[in-house]
């Protein structure tokens, strides 16, 4: 899959400023957390696909941006796991994940698929 992800060509921190973030999906039987932008016509539209996820701490919104960043490897999990500092001037949560994925699109209108649909274990033939 050619998407920007980290460990890979993302570099880090990712800066988001004046985006309002949600949970989008979260699927414990996939272990696979989408963050993604409220729509907003004048931006591009962005998910942030964390996976495969072993703990959350996060809001289920985020206003006023977001900032994501690497922090240590927590000891306690698989030495692949990264520990993502996902912060904004209300907030710091982490995500502790193997990878993290970005894509970015320019939506005209809202849609509720998700940018990763098709590569999320979850979604099924419509």
């Amino acid at each position: 899959m050619g998407d920007d992800r980290y460990p890979g060509r993302l570099v880090l921190p990712l800066s988001f400023p004046g985006r309002r973030f949600r949970m989008w999906s979260y699927l414990p039987t996939h272990s696979e957390l989408v963050l993604r932008t409220e729509f907003d016509p004048s931006a591009p539209h962005i998910e942030l696909l964390f996976k495969p996820v072993h703990r959350i701490d996060l809001p289920v919104t985020m206003d006023g941006g977001l900032i994501i960043d690497v922090g240590d490897h927590p000891a306690d999990d698989a030495n692949t796991a990264v520990t993502f500092t996902v912060a904004n001037d209300h907030f710091t949560g982490h995500v502790i994940a193997d990878h993290l994925l970005l894509r970015e699109e320019q939506r005209a209108k809202y849609s509720p698929f998700s940018l990763f649909h098709g590569y999320l274990r979850s979604d099924f033939t419509r």
